[in-house]
């Protein structure tokens, strides 16, 4: 535990420090307006698209993170002044915030929990940890999808747990972007109860209670769903609860949403929050704003697209309609075809051929999924659909009230839920605008609860206490299926090597030797059972086809079909 709480203030140091320079140098006259959340999500959104440009040169490992650091202490002695202020305000809460300064000391203590087990997910021993090796030990690699279809994929999040491993210094990896992520958006949500009160308290709490519940097991795990749903969560409820920020924060609803791009594209629809930021901060003018777009995406956006047509030639993959390049890396279009087809349908009916899943009309798949759906998300699906009567309502009783940041979110919550809907309906991939949506009345009975603030406020730290005592249970569940609290030091120093799991797993693996050109031999790995993990091998694919061949010398030469 105390490696990895160390791993985490490195980390945040470097996201809340680079973020606050941002925020200086490009939106100086509101510099002020941001707090250290709002500059830890835009370093680390600064960060990712620094090491998507590094990635595509040189590896992603300690050096790049050696750069980081030095870059941060240089920023951090030229503005030791402000740092010194802000690390005494920090580290004194006011009296009146000492219940929650303990509230937020026991959120720490729990995430870590969640944190030090080994990761949970099936797809981080398939294909995620994999790919965040070939980043730590290759820049970007032409047509590594060649080699496996998955490694197309290109999550800016695996980027980011590359450059964040830590590998070099402890000699194992430590997955901390998840979880020390998911602990900053916990302590913000929890935090925000306390400020705001009333009907934002019970909707924060309500919140931060059932979103752990969907992602219990994503918290310890490299996975390429929590982060998005954090990222697009904050944004969302930020512009809930601080509804003047879209036009004094605007640095905020630019760096997240373009580069949540990067982590999920199916995030694409809160770019709309970037437009509607930059074209309120242009006053209005649109071909200033659309420039401005464009630069910040040049930075934010192009670096990943660029890795995506290294990694399998396309710019988005898995998309054939965007083919644009030739490359002589480049994935054929059927296998292009082939995992498009089994992500959307694996969403609707998963271990169902993918073709027969397609042909099915809506009235077909929708029982199937619907029935696959556990009952409280059926619930929170139920609500989030019914969203729309909930406003609409709201907005009849109260035609005076301008409340153009409930009706924004709405609209952009409700557009990512048809996207997602339509295309590939996981729950995993929107949980967040879907509980969004489904907890909104909480937020429209404002003026009712703030009536009864003096029976709710009190109550708040009841509900925070049963909370914490809830998701601490959950997690000490998880934590004793890793460790013997009997023996402190399994714990108290360094996480299990997620290499241990494979003691627990019996994986036989087959080797594939390619000769090259200059007759150097190349081994290659794939489990013996087809479509198995093999995180514990590299390199390896859980299958290996006869029809691809190594580009060159090594494998920083790429594969080709």
């Amino acid at each position: 535990m105390y490696v990895l709480l160390v791993c985490f203030l490195i980390t945040s140091l470097i996201f809340v420090v680079l973020g606050k320079s941002c925020v200086t140098y490009l939106d100086k006259s509101n510099h002020q307006n941001y707090n250290l959340v709002d500059a830890f999500f835009i370093g680390l959104c600064f960060t990712g698209a620094f090491l998507n440009i590094w990635s595509i040169f040189l590896p992603t490992n300690i050096f790049s993170l050696l750069v980081l650091s030095a870059g941060t202490l240089l920023l951090i002695y030229r503005d030791k002044v402000y740092y010194k202020k802000t690390l005494k305000q920090f580290l004194s809460f006011p009296k009146k915030e000492k219940i929650l300064s303990i509230l937020l000391l026991a959120t720490v203590l729990i995430v870590l929990l969640y944190a030090v087990v080994t990761p949970r997910l099936y797809d981080s021993y398939l294909y995620h940890i994999n790919a965040i090796q070939w980043n730590e030990l290759y820049r970007a690699v032409p047509g590594l999808a060649n080699f496996h279809n998955r490694f197309g994929l290109n999550s800016s999040l695996f980027v980011l747990s590359a450059g964040f491993s830590f590998t070099a210094i402890y000699n194992q990896y430590l997955f901390v972007i998840n979880s020390l992520c998911f602990l900053v958006f916990f302590m913000w949500l929890l935090r925000q109860a306390f400020i705001h009160k009333g009907a934002v308290g019970v909707f924060s709490l309500v919140f931060m209670y059932f979103f752990i519940q969907q992602y219990t097991l994503d918290i310890s795990s490299p996975g390429s769903d929590l982060l998005p749903n954090i990222l697009v969560g904050f944004v969302l409820l930020s512009m809930l609860f601080e509804r003047s920020s879209i036009t004094n924060k605007f640095l905020l609803y630019i760096f997240i949403p373009l580069f949540c791009i990067t982590l999920k594209l199916s995030t694409l629809p809160i770019v709309l929050i970037t437009i509607l930021s930059l074209y309120f901060k242009n006053n209005n003018h649109v071909f200033s704003s659309l420039k401005q777009l464009v630069l910040y995406g040049q930075f934010l956006i192009l670096p990943w697209l660029i890795r995506n047509v290294i990694l399998s030639g396309y710019i988005l993959f898995p998309m054939v309609e965007l083919d644009l390049f030739s490359f002589g890396w480049k994935v054929p279009a059927e296998k292009v075809i082939e995992i498009k087809k089994l992500i959307y349908s694996w969403a609707k009916i998963p271990y169902k051929d993918s073709n027969e899943v397609l042909k099915m009309s809506l009235n077909e798949w929708v029982p199937f999924w619907w029935k696959n759906l556990i009952e409280k998300n059926q619930r929170f699906f139920t609500l989030a659909i019914f969203a729309p009567i909930t406003y609409g309502i709201y907005g009849f009783l109260n035609r005076k009230e301008k409340n153009y940041s409930i009706f924004l979110v709405f609209i952009i919550a409700y557009t990512s839920l048809a996207l997602w809907f339509l295309m590939a309906p996981d729950i995993r991939f929107s949980f967040s605008v879907i509980l969004i949506l489904a907890l909104s009345p909480i937020l429209l009975l404002e003026k009712l609860i703030n009536k009864f603030s003096n029976l709710f406020n009190p109550l708040l730290y009841i509900a925070a206490i049963y909370v914490l005592y809830s998701i601490g249970n959950e997690g000490y569940v998880l934590f004793r299926e890793d460790y013997s609290t009997n023996r402190i030091t399994e714990f108290a120093y360094l996480p299990k090597d997620v290499s241990e799991v494979k003691e627990r797993r019996v994986v036989k693996y087959k080797n594939v030797i390619f000769t090259t050109k200059l007759g150097k031999q190349i081994e290659l790995f794939a489990p013996s059972q087809s479509h198995s993990q093999c995180y514990d091998k590299f390199p390896c694919s859980w299958y290996i086809e006869n029809n691809f061949k190594l580009r060159g010398e090594t494998l920083q030469d790429g594969f080709y079909r």
